[in-house]
């Protein structure tokens, strides 16, 4: 099977007869479609540049809370862009698409719950800014836990999660709200849009666009950098205006 994904299916659909039936449903999607030419590609240009805006953002930020969460956000950012990239480098053996994927999923539950963070730490504080700390890491903590633990999730429960996860922040959104614009208050909608419109693509898988070149994984990442970007200037907001 190694050698067929390797050679023959380097980058094309693996037939289904040929696909082992234990694989869980994020490999089996991967194995059973082709390999488009700019898969990970995105996440692998935003690796890079999330660490140099959020270093000269960090740099800019008043020294305490601020730049920690500006810090914070950065290092989940660049986690998810840099596991992205390497899970979507090549076709890998099966074995190892396993654990990349584990890591692939641990990594995003890891970034909505630094982003969330970074919104406590800069822009809230008191009662508010710990329910939104404790939901999120407890929440995001499940998530990874249940990727760490021997057995593959049932389809479209990660994606769920990972919505369950980044909407956990809306039940202090009215003091989140408050205590900044209503400017950078948009662009953490706009974000919000991006990230929940792009998990529900990604489930129904669509659209299809071209296939061998930009699927609809690629819409999914576009909008995940576009998600990413949007937080930057809510931050950059809060911060300097």
């Amino acid at each position: 099977m190694t050698s067929l994904i390797e050679s023959k299916y380097a980058n094309e659909a693996i037939p289904d007869e040929l696909i082992p039936e234990n694989v869980s449903p994020s490999v089996y999607r991967v194995l059973s479609n082709p390999r488009p030419q700019w898969r990970g590609r995105l996440h692998r240009i935003a690796g890079p540049l999330t660490i140099i805006a959020g270093v000269f953002l960090a740099l800019s930020a008043p020294a305490g809370r601020e730049r920690i969460g500006v810090a914070i956000f950065t290092a989940g950012a660049f986690a998810m862009f840099a596991t992205s990239g390497i899970v979507h480098l090549r076709r890998w053996k099966i074995s190892l698409l396993e654990i990349l994927f584990r890591l692939d999923h641990a990594a995003i539950f890891l970034m909505i719950a630094c982003g969330a963070s970074s919104l406590a730490l800069i822009a809230m504080d008191g009662t508010p800014a710990k329910i939104m700390l404790w939901s999120v890491w407890i929440g995001a903590g499940i998530g990874i836990l249940l990727r760490v633990l021997p057995f593959h999730p049932p389809k479209g429960l990660m994606n769920t999660l990972f919505i369950t996860l980044g909407c956990l922040p809306l039940v202090v959104a009215p003091s989140l709200f408050r205590a900044i614009d209503l400017f950078p208050a948009s662009f953490i909608v706009i974000e919000g849009i991006f990230y929940i419109g792009g998990a529900l693509m990604l489930g129904a898988q669509w659209p299809k666009l071209k296939p061998k070149v930009f699927g609809y994984h690629e819409v999914w990442h576009s909008l995940v950098v576009l998600a990413v970007t949007a937080h930057f200037g809510a931050v950059i907001l809060i911060l300097h205006y």
